[in-house]
């Protein structure tokens, strides 16, 4: 899939990975708001321990919804989408 994404698909950067549903959610509507398209990878049972090093306020979160979101933007939008991530 990495290849394919890389040749074919123009939101190629990778911004944000968010684990679980709540997290996914907050991302998507953040994009949505400022007007960012966005594509989205979603990988299930991610690996918790390498995810979020064993500890994190979302942890509870990551339990009830075990998979992972990668969130994709064009390059030329990449600095929008970290300013409206952290808004």
């Amino acid at each position: 899939m990495g290849l394919l994404r890389f040749l074919f698909f123009k939101r190629k950067c990778l911004v944000y990975t968010a684990f679980g549903n709540k997290m996914y959610l907050e991302a998507a509507n953040k994009f949505t708001e400022h007007g960012i398209p966005y594509d989205t990878v979603i990988r299930g049972n991610a690996n918790v321990q390498s995810a979020l090093n064993g500890a994190s306020p979302s942890f509870n979160n990551f339990k009830a919804s075990p998979s992972q979101y990668d969130f994709y933007v064009a390059k030329e939008d990449e600095y929008r989408a970290q300013q409206a991530l952290h808004r």
